[in-house]
């Protein structure tokens, strides 16, 4: 799945587990107007750590993710982890100054 949001935190990079796994957690926010937004986090994992390095919190990405779940001991954890980030270009809108005063 392909999700354009906007980065509003981005974690430094962690070593986890026995196998010394290195993995960067980041959270994404709707890009809208409303009240409550929405957002979802992921992981990037081994040689996906540095796709965020060219990106900083605020910026509109596209994020293609995979979600898996897994069972260990009885409970199922759920993986969401990125293997795509592209910066969202937006189209430039021309906007007359006079369209939008309110006098």
């Amino acid at each position: 799945m392909t999700y354009n949001w906007k980065i509003i935190f981005i974690s430094d990079i962690q070593t986890v587990g026995q196998n010394n796994l290195q993995k960067r957690t980041v959270v994404l926010e709707e890009a809208t107007d409303k009240d409550y937004k929405w957002g979802i986090a992921f992981d990037l994992i081994k040689d996906k750590v540095n796709l965020i390095d060219w990106f900083k919190v605020w910026d509109t990405v596209e994020v293609s993710l995979n979600f898996r779940a897994t069972e260990s001991n009885g409970r199922w954890f759920t993986n969401i982890n990125a293997w795509s980030i592209k910066k969202v270009k937006w189209d430039s809108v021309d906007v007359d100054i006079e369209d939008i005063m309110p006098f």
